[in-house]
């Protein structure tokens, strides 16, 4: 008995020492996102890969903090922009993906690709809205795009 035990107690301590750098691996790194005019992109995404669940997103001002193992990379994405993936740490510079940035809309509570879209799309350009004088948007969109219609509540 007093044999099993201390042999128990031998493995324990053993494995225990031997675990300790496999925790030790992960680091802990800070970086910033920024668009190709230094300004800070606010909720882009930071993933590690191959981990699956572990990434976090940008503050409001572009920075991030995320554990890494040692010597893996990280993959950046945000909507607009093309996915990059480089190492952990420093400021990442995303370039414009102006080719997909017409396939994404924006439907009020969400976004979808326009092929999965099923009802209509209107547009209203800028130069339509620079041309209104307005004080709110429901008075730019009114008679601008075709089915929909704007009423004044009161509360």
């Amino acid at each position: 008995m007093k044999r099993k035990f201390i042999i128990s107690l031998c493995l324990s301590l053993f494995m225990a020492l031997f675990s300790m750098p496999a925790l030790a691996q992960d680091q802990t790194v800070k970086g910033t996102v920024v668009d190709e005019n230094g300004d800070p992109i606010i909720g882009a995404s930071v993933r590690v890969n191959g981990k699956n669940g572990t990434g976090v997103i940008t503050d409001l001002d572009g920075n991030y903090t995320i554990s890494v193992p040692k010597g893996s990379k990280v993959t950046i994405s945000y909507i607009g922009y093309i996915t990059q993936t480089v190492a952990p740490g420093g400021k990442v510079q995303m370039k414009e993906d102006a080719q997909n940035l017409e396939e994404v809309v924006v439907v009020g509570y969400g976004q979808m690709k326009r092929a999965d879209l099923t009802g209509s799309v209107a547009s209203v350009g800028e130069k339509a809205i620079e041309k209104t004088v307005a004080t709110s948007i429901d008075q730019v969109l009114q008679g601008r795009a075709a089915g929909v219609q704007i009423q004044a509540n009161t509360g």
